[in-house]
């Protein structure tokens, strides 16, 4: 017991020294040792039961968040009651103090004293623009799919999921995939339009580990009217506007594209980022850039319309000069991190689409016409790039 309690001590120690240096890598491994010693702790029964309840408490997260409550808490200061979190959102005072239980006792909130709340620094981060964008788009999409996934597929004999009717269509009662449910709710849209932006805000990014000078910009082309770059499917354009920031004196042109709602939801994008409005199932309007980038694209669909989405961006590029960049999760063929895998059923679930092996992109990349140059790497557990070019 007394070496528990100084390894206890030891490590607690270790947890404030790495929280003060700020050392994110340091923090992670940390993190994961926590986790492992979690594991190894919990008994089977531990673990099964933590899985049987793991959906009360989101639920019940999502029910404030749709009533105004969790907001109303972040910006309090320094608490307020259940009475006035009432009144504020029209919620009943007992529906708000039974929800709120399960988020205290996680650290969602604070609760001070008898049903008068504060907010904590989860709470705070929660009401990001991003965060609470992507929590709402996440269980209105992803939570009911991922319900309904068992059902669908006991239905279909238990097949692997490779195109639409999926489990969204299922769950949602609808015969268009999740973009399309998306566009007829502007407010969803949002959501889901935050949520990339902030996905993507914190991540690795790929020119961090990419050569881009020796194979990217050495030997481009440097006519002002040239193509350096199209971030395709792009969002608002926030990756593209980052490599300008990043090589502002790169030659040619960077393009954003995009489906015509996204584009036109741009509120700030630098002037050097040309947006452009783009189906990635029709024809490349741009011919011979000298880089076609895709960033978590490829997940969203099965292999056949990866297939069509990468024959249009080949016939666009020309042979020895254009490169392809996709920036995805390679998985390892064994022994996948939970956070990979996670997403993986998550893009089943939400669009018929997969997470991918090396040799599932190697397949993928040769049916469409290209071959792999390389694939770079930072670690199992976040995104990878994908460098190929046409076989030929």
């Amino acid at each position: 017991m007394a070496n528990a309690t100084k390894a206890s001590a030891d490590f607690i120690s270790a947890a404030e020294t790495v929280l003060t240096s700020q050392d994110d890598a340091s923090r992670k491994q940390l993190l994961s040792t926590a986790m492992q010693a979690t594991a190894m702790l919990e008994t089977p029964l531990d673990t099964v039961w933590k899985m049987i309840m793991s959906p009360h408490a989101p639920a019940a997260l999502m029910t404030l968040i749709k009533a105004g409550v969790i907001q109303e808490i972040a910006k309090a200061e320094p608490s307020v009651t259940a009475d006035h979190l009432a009144s504020v959102s029209g919620a009943d005072r007992l529906l708000i103090v039974r929800l709120l239980r399960p988020l205290a006792a996680l650290g969602v909130v604070k609760e001070t004293s008898q049903e008068v709340y504060a907010p904590t620094p989860i709470t705070k981060v929660l009401v990001d623009r991003a965060l609470l964008g992507g929590y709402q788009f996440m269980f209105s999409a992803a939570a009911r799919s991922l319900a309904n996934l068992p059902f669908y597929l006991e239905k279909t004999d238990y097949k692997h999921v490779a195109g639409a009717p999926g489990p969204f269509q299922d769950a949602h009662h609808t015969d268009n995939n999740m973009f399309p449910w998306l566009i007829s709710d502007p407010s969803m849209m949002g959501n889901f339009n935050a949520f990339m932006t902030g996905q993507r805000a914190d991540r690795k990014q790929w020119f961090d580990f990419f050569d881009v000078h020796d194979i990217l910009l050495k030997g481009a082309k440097n006519d002002p009217n040239a193509t350096l770059l199209i971030d395709i499917a792009g969002g608002e354009g926030h990756d593209v506007a980052e490599f300008h920031n990043r090589f502002p004196d790169a030659p040619g042109r960077l393009i954003v594209q995009d489906t015509p709602p996204v584009i036109d939801s741009i509120q700030d994008l630098t002037p050097k980022v040309e947006r452009q409005k783009y189906d990635f199932f029709t024809e490349q309007p741009i011919k011979g850039a000298r880089c076609y980038y895709f960033r978590s694209i490829f997940h969203d669909w099965p292999d056949n319309d990866c297939i069509a989405i990468l024959k249009n961006t080949a016939a666009a590029m020309t042979p020895g000069y254009s490169k392809l960049l996709m920036s995805e999760f390679v998985l390892p063929s064994s022994n996948t991190p939970l956070y990979p895998a996670l997403l993986d059923i998550n893009m089943m679930a939400l669009l018929n689409g997969m997470e991918r092996t090396e040799a599932q992109f190697t397949a993928l990349l040769d049916a469409a016409g290209f071959k792999v140059v390389k694939f770079w790497s930072v670690g199992a557990e976040t995104e990878g790039l994908i460098e190929a070019v046409l076989d030929n």
